[in-house]
């Protein structure tokens, strides 16, 4: 005999719906937000600089002689406030009702987080405008490559970003970096049995430890860049893999992410960055993106092509770690391993740029006309700049990444 109960069993529901595992923001570690306040209207700041250099020196005055009357010049930079995203979901009256969870709140809270992860994101790539760079070459290995990061030369790096704002004349004591997962796990394995509070601090946003006057924080929203070497003609169904989205090249497209093979290699790799950097248009050069993939690239991705070098740069803020392969025919084209970089960001606290916020991300609720429901909305809208005095208190270190 069989029994045959289940029927009567008791579903047990969780009070609580599961983690969602979001990306921490750093963002206002890194950047001056002070400009807020005088811009509660107008979409432009202007900061001037002026015309004197470190480098100048005073003439030599000979009694009796005029002096050369030098001329001074006042130079502007200008922020203008211009990015704007938004994130809408509908909820239906009913859903809610039944619904065990509070499916608003829940998902209002998560797209809030998403939009920070974007302003963090956008902050953290404004490391490419850093006036100085730690590369290989600073650690004694090539320059202008990634540095292959390991407990030997981990605290050489963090030496190097002291060196370069020396060298910048920037001696600011209040200092930052912000770290990948994969730069704090050598660090944490360097200091090993070594008698220190590393990581005491580690949930206190992001804190990671204090070292040689940089208080660390821990970030995977990290800026990351990949060079493809393409100097021959692809083809027709190789493919380039950006962050999980696939580019085919082929001779008529018509599907998305498909990319006309031009006149010559110069024309198909530039069919393949006009698609990177407008990823939502079709061109004859190549078809939009899906909607889901656009999204993603509108926000964080560009594309550099260069016809001298034969090479296509890609740079994905916040991509933490850039994953890109490829399946060209010419085995010659490949991504650059040694330019596949992580760029983590060093410099002077709430002084490497500038950010103004004018919306916060804040949450709208709004009936639905002919409907039981609501749209749920965020918006947020601000402007970023590098001036050059950030610059300068702004480092960008470059670490290899293609074996993370």
């Amino acid at each position: 005999m069989a029994n045959n109960v289940t029927a009567s069993f008791e579903e047990v529901w969780a009070r609580q719906q599961q983690d969602t595992f979001l990306k921490r923001s750093v963002a206002m570690i890194v950047a001056d937000t002070s400009f807020k306040s005088s811009m509660k209207s107008g979409d432009v700041l202007k900061r001037t600089y002026r015309s004197v250099s470190a480098d100048d020196a005073p003439d030599v005055y000979v009694s009796g002689s005029d002096m050369t009357v030098r001329d001074i010049t006042d130079t502007a930079e200008t922020l203008t406030v211009n990015k704007k995203y938004g994130i809408a979901i509908q909820v239906d009256d009913f859903d809610e009702i039944q619904s065990k969870y509070n499916i608003a709140v829940n998902y209002g809270t998560d797209y809030g987080v998403i939009m920070q992860t974007q302003i963090d994101a956008d902050v953290l790539g404004e490391v490419v405008n850093a006036e100085s760079t730690v590369d290989g070459g600073d650690v004694g290995a090539t320059a202008g490559n990634g540095i292959v990061l390991t407990v030997n030369n981990v605290l050489n790096t963090v030496a190097a970003v002291t060196k370069k704002l020396r060298l910048a004349n920037v001696y600011d004591t209040n200092n930052f970096g912000i770290i990948s997962p994969e730069f704090e796990e050598i660090l944490t394995v360097y200091y090993g049995s070594k008698a220190t509070d590393l990581g005491d601090k580690s949930t206190l946003n992001g804190f990671y430890a204090k070292i040689s006057g940089f208080d660390l924080y821990s970030s995977n929203n990290l800026t990351g860049t990949a060079s493809l070497a393409l100097a021959t003609q692809p083809t027709a169904d190789d493919t380039i893999v950006i962050q999980g989205v696939t580019f085919t090249f082929k001779a008529v497209p018509s599907a998305a992410g498909e990319v006309d093979l031009g006149s010559d290699v110069d024309a198909t790799r530039a069919n393949l960055a006009a698609l990177i950097n407008a990823p939502s248009t079709t061109t004859a050069g190549g078809i939009a993106l899906t909607a889901a993939d656009a999204r993603k690239f509108i926000a964080r991705v560009s594309a550099v092509n260069d016809d001298t070098a034969d090479t296509l740069i890609v740079t994905y803020k916040g991509a933490g770690v850039l994953a890109v392969s490829e399946t060209l025919t010419d085995g010659t084209d490949v991504r650059t391993t040694t330019q596949q970089k992580q760029l983590c960001v060093f410099g002077v606290k709430n002084k490497a740029t500038t950010l103004v916020m004018q919306k916060m991300p804040s949450v709208e609720r709004t009936r639905i006309p002919l409907q039981f429901g609501d749209y749920i909305k965020n918006g947020m809208l601000y402007g970023l700049k590098t001036f050059l005095d950030n610059s300068k208190k702004l480092v960008s270190v470059h670490i290899a990444s293609s074996a993370f």
